[in-house]
C-alpha cells in the first residue's frame, strides 16, 4: 500500500470522526440537552520508547484542546492539536531535534459517578502526525528533514479536578506513531480546561 493511499485513508478516517462529533453536538443541542464545550491546552514530559528512544532523548509536549461533554453522560470527546519535541542522543546528531506535531480526536470515558471532587477516566483517540528532524548537519550546514505524514494512535489514563471556573486534569499515555520506525512514546501532561 502505497504511503498517499495510507495518508488519504487516514486524513478521511480523522474527518469522519471530527463530522460525527460536529453532528452529535448538533443532534444534542436540537434535542434540548445542555451540551457543554471547553477550550484548554496541556503540556508535559515526552519519555520515547522502542526505536525511538535509541536515537532520542526525553522532550516536551505542548497541545491545545477543544473539547465537548453532556452533563450526565459517562463518555466526552475532546479534538486536540500537539507539539512534541524530542532533542536526538549527542552520540547520534548533536544538536538536531525530532519534531512531531498533528491533531487527534480522543474518546474519554468516566471511571465512576462524575463528581465535583474529580475522578478518574480512560482517553484513547486516533490522530495523524507530522514528524520532521531538524539543527540536523548536512555536507553544507545545518537543515531539516522534509515532513513525513503517518496515521497515530494513543490510549492512557487521566485523573480530573473541577476547580471554581475551569478543569485541571493530568494524563499519561501511549502514543503510536505508525511510520518506517514506530515512533512510540509516553506524553505525562497536565492541563487546564475552560
Amino acid at each position: 500500500m502505497h504511503a498517499s493511499t495510507i495518508r488519504s485513508r487516514a486524513v478521511r478516517i480523522v474527518g469522519a470522526a471530527a463530522a460525527a462529533l460536529l453532528v452529535a453536538a448538533t443532534t444534542a443541542g436540537a434535542q434540548g440537552s445542555s451540551s457543554s464545550y471547553s477550550i484548554g491546552a496541556n503540556a508535559g514530559l515526552v519519555i520515547p520508547v522502542s526505536d525511538l528512544a535509541n536515537a532520542t532523548s526525553s522532550g516536551y509536549t505542548i497541545a491545545a484542546t477543544l473539547g465537548m461533554h453532556q452533563p450526565l453522560a459517562p463518555i466526552s470527546f475532546r479534538v486536540e492539536g500537539s507539539f512534541t519535541e524530542l532533542p536526538w542522543k549527542d552520540n547520534i546528531a548533536q544538536g538536531a531535534k525530532h519534531r512531531i506535531y498533528g491533531f487527534a480526536l480522543d474518546g474519554m470515558y468516566n471511571l465512576g459517578t462524575a463528581s465535583t471532587n474529580g475522578g478518574l477516566y480512560l482517553t484513547g483517540g486516533v490522530g495523524y502526525f507530522g514528524t520532521k528532524d531538524t539543527d540536523v548537519q548536512f555536507f553544507l550546514g545545518a537543515g531539516e528533514t522534509s515532513t513525513d505524514w503517518n496515521f497515530g494512535l494513543n490510549a492512557g489514563l487521566g485523573y480530573y479536578l473541577p476547580l471554581s471556573g475551569f478543569t485541571v486534569y493530568f494524563e499519561g499515555r501511549y502514543r503510536n506513531v505508525f511510520s518506517n520506525t514506530n515512533q512510540v512514546m509516553f506524553p505525562i501532561t497536565v492541563g487546564v480546561a475552560f
